[in-house]
């Protein structure tokens, strides 16, 4: 038996050695990096990345959710949005702080119902698809400005990445404005083309400047590392001033949600209404039960009055007895007649 249990040991000892040589010669300890998205904000602003080159490079930059307020006119403004909610009031009150010496950076609106293509049968039942007419301009901002929507344009592989040089540039830079529509108006300084098709353009008005691309995902978190993105936002930055006093970065222009208007307006009266509210259902909940009923007044009896009145003419030393003695008696005979004759007392006070 001892040699038996020896013998199934090594036995057990060579396969955990075989099978320890096989798994370390097939197998490795590797460390492989795998992509997990964005977290945070990033993962809901996309100028995220933005705004901490811009602080790292010591310009103010903030974050704004809403444009309720226009900054002074030495911050640009940085709006990544295609300005749904911005009403005409409110285009005006922009290029109004652009006349007096702003600068804008947005992008522009080139949303479409239409799809960018229309998927139709031929004559050899094949799936054919041809563009759409590019998206009407029905954004108020191009429209003042005298933009117009031209056609789409899809750059070469090849010619990627473009040379793009501003005003403020004294050396091209490598951009990626990727799939864009064309950007065509006769007012436009510095334009950036692509086969004669503008993807961005510098728009000088009154003391002011509007730098208008025809998208800023170059400049968006997924991008901004890419190429020279990041020299190339430095520069647009700084095509109206040298050094500007900061950077308003605007990646949407929905209006706050109504509990926000309400608690940074009116946040006395909600704290009012939080206390009135539960107290006034309190006083008018229904009761728990029947009231308890109040006791009845005690009234003293004639009797103890009597005595009361006996006493106090005693007290007086029968002073005036006789006086209220009749009086007593002429109230009890109103009441009961023939007191005075059953209780006829010539000496009260016996």
């Amino acid at each position: 038996m001892k040699l038996q249990h020896i013998l199934i040991g090594l036995f057990v000892a060579l396969v955990m050695t075989i099978g320890v040589f096989w798994f370390l010669k097939n197998y490795e300890y590797k460390e492989v990096n795998e992509y997990i998205g964005l977290r945070g904000e990033a993962k809901s602003n996309p100028l995220f990345a933005a705004r901490l080159f811009l602080e790292g490079m010591g310009i103010p930059a903030e974050r704004k959710d809403s444009l309720q307020t226009l900054p002074a006119t030495d911050t640009v403004l940085l709006i990544d949005t295609e300005r749904y909610t911005l009403s005409r009031q409110k285009i005006d009150e922009i290029l109004a702080w652009v006349e007096r010496g702003g600068h804008l950076i947005t992008r522009a609106h080139t949303t479409s119902s239409d799809t960018l293509y229309d998927d139709t049968e031929d004559t050899d039942k094949e799936a054919e698809k041809s563009p759409v007419p590019p998206p009407s301009n029905n954004d108020m901002l191009q429209s003042t400005l005298g933009v117009s929507i031209g056609e789409h344009v899809i750059p070469e592989d090849d010619d990627l990445p473009l040379d793009a040089q501003l005003s403020n540039m004294s050396h091209p830079l490598q951009v990626d404005p990727e799939f864009f529509y064309a950007l065509q108006t006769t007012t436009a300084n510095y334009p950036q083309s692509y086969n004669d098709a503008d993807w961005l353009q510098e728009i000088e008005r009154g003391k002011g400047l509007i730098t208008l691309a025809a998208n800023l995902d170059f400049i968006e978190n997924h991008s901004l590392e890419d190429y020279d993105h990041a020299a190339f936002l430095w520069y647009m930055l700084h095509s109206l001033r040298d050094e500007p006093a900061g950077v308003w970065l605007i990646h949407t222009d929905d209006m706050p949600p109504l509990w926000k208007l309400i608690w940074e307006h009116a946040w006395a009266l909600v704290l009012t209404l939080a206390l009135l509210i539960p107290l006034s259902i309190l006083a008018l909940s229904p009761r728990f039960g029947p009231m308890i009923p109040k006791p009845a007044l005690e009234r003293r009896r004639i009797l103890e009055h009597i005595h009361a009145s006996g006493l106090f003419m005693w007290q007086r030393h029968r002073q005036h007895g006789d006086t209220q003695y009749n009086s007593f008696i002429a109230s009890a005979e109103q009441l009961n007649p023939g007191t005075r004759k059953q209780h006829d007392n010539s000496n009260p006070d016996a």
